[in-house]
């Protein structure tokens, strides 16, 4: 059973507080807030914040706006979402350009095209990057022809790969010293 007494407690503490941060909000963003609250427990009980009179003045100079003026500022949830879809999908069309560009980057270094000096630190950890996501590729596509080869059934999700997480400070490319890209991105020899 609910202690009603002490659901009514609770209720009071939650409407404090709803009503302080309403009034932080108000001040700290210059908008004016109204709050409405029907309780439960009691038939015809009405709180109002900051108090009946100026919520009814807050109420009515909004209702006295025209329709227009009302709903300009209006944001409906599926209008939100799609801001927000188009702001993740702009975030990934960026990603994959970055991608690219480091694709590119790998290549005119393995190529040698470019060394590592012709780099700064952005590209030198997006090459890095790079070179880590296409070994972890190469890795689990080995791990695949195994498993093909020993008709086994495993899912290769299920293999985790650690990968040594990454220094910003640190601008080297570590390459294996047998790999023909650390030959050509090797420092010059004074």
């Amino acid at each position: 059973m609910v202690n009603e007494h002490r659901r009514s407690v609770v209720l009071q503490e939650r409407m404090e507080t709803l009503f302080k941060k309403a009034e932080e909000l108000s001040v700290l963003c210059d908008v004016e807030i109204g709050i409405i609250v029907f309780s439960p427990d009691k038939k015809n009980a009405v709180y109002e914040w900051p108090s009946r009179d100026k919520f009814k003045q807050l109420l009515m100079r909004y209702l006295d706006k025209p329709l227009v003026e009302r709903l300009k500022k209006l944001t409906t949830n599926e209008m939100f979402l799609m801001k927000e879809m188009d702001a993740k999908m702009k975030k990934i069309e960026q990603q994959k350009t970055e991608e690219k560009e480091m694709e590119q980057l790998f290549s005119q270094l393995y190529l040698g095209e470019k060394t590592v000096f012709d780099l700064d630190k952005r590209q030198l950890i997006g090459v890095r990057n790079f070179a880590i996501k296409a070994e972890e590729k190469a890795v689990k596509r080995r791990i695949q022809l195994k498993l093909q080869d020993q008709r086994l059934s495993s899912p290769i999700d299920r293999i985790p790969l650690r990968v040594a997480p990454l220094n910003v400070q640190d601008q080297r490319l570590q390459l294996p010293v047998d790999d023909p890209l650390a030959l050509r991105l090797a420092p010059p020899e004074n």
